[in-house]
C-alpha cells in the first residue's frame, strides 16, 4: 500500500513541480516520472531502515530532486534570465 501512495505522491509533487515552473521547467511527463521515482527511492530507504514519517522522507526526496533537476538543467535554466 505504501508503494501507490509513494507513486501517487511523487507524482502529484512532479505535477506541482510542472505547474510552478511552467515553459521554464521540464515537461508535465516527465516531471511526474522524476517525482514518482524519487518520493519511492526516499520512501523505501526510511521504509528499509524502519524509521517513522515515510511519506515526509518522501515528500522532500521528490521535491529536492526535482528543485535540482528544474534548477540546474542545461537548457532553460530556472534562475537565469531570459534573453530577449
Amino acid at each position: 500500500m505504501l508503494f501507490f501512495g509513494f507513486l501517487t505522491l511523487g507524482a502529484f509533487i512532479g505535477w506541482l513541480s510542472y505547474t510552478f515552473s511552467g515553459s521554464r521547467g521540464i515537461r508535465m511527463v516527465p516531471s511526474m516520472i522524476a517525482g514518482a521515482v524519487s518520493a519511492l527511492f526516499g520512501g523505501a530507504v526510511v521504509v528499509l531502515f524502519d524509521l517513522k514519517g515515510s511519506m515526509i522522507y518522501a515528500v522532500i526526496a521528490s521535491v529536492t530532486s526535482l528543485f535540482t533537476i528544474n534548477a540546474f538543467r542545461k537548457k532553460k535554466p530556472i534562475f537565469e534570465e531570459p534573453e530577449n
